[in-house]
């Protein structure tokens, strides 16, 4: 949306996970089935997009998507199944994956340079 007319842009129809992230001149988002999308925001144009669940062996892959944060231009995405999985904003490369030991039903936080999760035992998990 224009802020200055109200006037819309562009549209488009997406199944996203929690809010999208807008830096600069790109939107980021990941969907529930694994998905890590770039768009850019003026146009609503596809830059990529990527199945970061495909790092997983298939049986792992069952797991869903349930929140993501960006910091130091990585994108953190956790899932249910109990996966920290770390991208490349730029790239969408999966550039690392841990398995947590208990799911996770709630997007990471960054505070102080660490990365936090609260797992569904309400345990919370800290990452340099």
């Amino acid at each position: 949306v224009n802020l200055n007319n109200g006037i819309v842009n562009w549209e488009k129809e997406i199944i996203a996970i929690g809010t999208p992230i807008v830096e600069g001149k790109h939107i980021f988002f990941v969907t529930d089935n694994g998905y890590f999308v770039i768009m850019q925001k003026d146009t609503g144009n596809l830059i990529f997009s990527t199945n970061i669940l495909k790092i997983l062996k298939k049986k792992k892959r069952k797991g869903k998507i349930t929140g993501f944060i960006m910091g130091s231009g990585k994108i953190y995405a956790v899932t249910t199944n109990g996966y920290l999985i770390v991208s490349s904003a730029t790239s969408g490369k999966v550039e690392y994956f841990k398995k947590v030991k208990e799911p996770i039903f709630s997007s990471p936080v960054i505070s102080n340079g660490k990365l936090f999760v609260l797992t569904e035992n309400s345990k919370i998990i800290g990452f340099n």
